[in-house]
Formats: structure tokens, sequence, C-alpha cells
């Protein structure tokens, strides 16, 4: 098990967000869930607090989360991870899935 965190400069996130959170996956085998929180941190700043079962890939995991930040308008949010052991493009996708819902309001 390893436990990091890490903030990372972005762009403010759009002030039409719908929703004050949003969730997406499912912690079990060889997945993940990411909760993405809109609230009062510095909005240029992008907060992840990750939880793995796989020790040893926190570079991966930064480079991952770094390059969400700059693609993505996610300043003044906090990204909380837990995952099961989910592979590089499933992060990707459940990170996209969690803003897409925050931004858009879907359900």
């Amino acid at each position: 098990m390893e436990k990091f965190a890490k903030a990372f400069p972005s762009k403010p996130l759009p002030s039409k967000a719908a929703k004050p959170w949003a969730l997406a996956g499912v912690v079990g085998s060889g997945n993940l869930e990411v909760l993405l929180e809109r609230g009062s941190r510095p909005t240029n700043m992008m907060e992840c607090h990750v939880e793995t079962s796989i020790p040893g890939y926190k570079a991966s995991w930064l480079a991952a989360l770094s390059d969400f930040a700059h693609h993505y308008p996610a300043g003044g949010t906090k990204i909380t991870i837990n995952d099961q052991g989910a592979s590089p493009v499933l992060v990707n996708l459940r990170l996209r899935q969690a803003y897409d819902h925050l931004t858009k309001g879907e359900k």
C-alpha cells in the first residue's frame, strides 16, 4: 500500500461547474475510483491524494496527474484516488469522467 499527496498548478476550474463533487469508477479488482471536489483551495492549484495497492509507481502517478492538470482547467479542486491496480489508460479515463461529471453536471 502506498499513499501520497501533491498539488499541481492548473488553470481555474470553469465557474459553470454544476456540482460540488463528482465520482467516477468503483474500487475493485483492477479498478479505481476518482473523487473530484471543488472548493476553497487555491484556484490555480489542483490538489491530489492517491492511495494505491501497488507500491513503487509514484513517479508514474505524478506524471499522469501533472499531465491532467496541464490539459484540464482543474484549479481549485481536490482529487482523491483509491486504486486497486488500474492501468494508466484507465486512470486517465476515470479522471476525465469525473471532470466531465463535475463540469457538465452529469449524473
